[in-house]
């Protein structure tokens, strides 16, 4: 059985802001809840046979992905290629938060998983870091969209 039932989900950072996805082949960010931007940051997710997921944006119809080989602080964007990813989960089971990781590491020497970019960038940038399943703040949290 699916960790994440496959479905629309707003995937947010503990502080309750967003990945969004501006454009087709755009930096992936972190935004709070806009309004009128719904789809921008509603994301499909679709189990594989593998137990792994694919992330597809609502709007752009882009996936999450990252260009390349995966490597410590690829930049996260918009891609028209699936990228796949291993949900791992983050604290206690009942509750909807997970580790985003690259599947198949360790990537020279350490697993790889979505975070926040080391650039000081506004808006904040999503980008591949090194896994630390001790950091809650690293964990995201899967809020199901409910079609209305």
């Amino acid at each position: 059985m699916a960790l994440v039932p496959g479905g629309t989900y707003g995937i947010n950072k503990p502080d309750e802001q967003l990945l969004s996805l501006l454009g087709p082949a755009e930096n992936v960010v972190l935004l709070p809840p806009t309004e009128g931007e719904l789809e921008a940051q509603s994301w499909e997710v679709e189990e594989l046979d593998n137990g792994n997921v694919v992330l597809r944006n609502q709007r752009h119809r882009s996936y999450a992905g990252y260009e390349g080989d995966p490597k410590e602080n690829s930049e996260v964007v918009g891609s028209s290629e699936p990228r796949e990813w291993e949900l791992r989960p983050a604290g206690h089971p009942d509750i909807f938060r997970f580790h985003v990781v690259v599947p198949g590491g360790p990537v020279r020497g350490t697993e790889l998983a979505l975070d926040l970019s080391v650039l000081d960038i506004a808006p904040q940038r999503i980008a591949l870091r090194p896994l630390d399943v001790h950091d809650e703040q690293q964990a995201w949290g899967f809020l199901i969209h409910i079609p209305g």
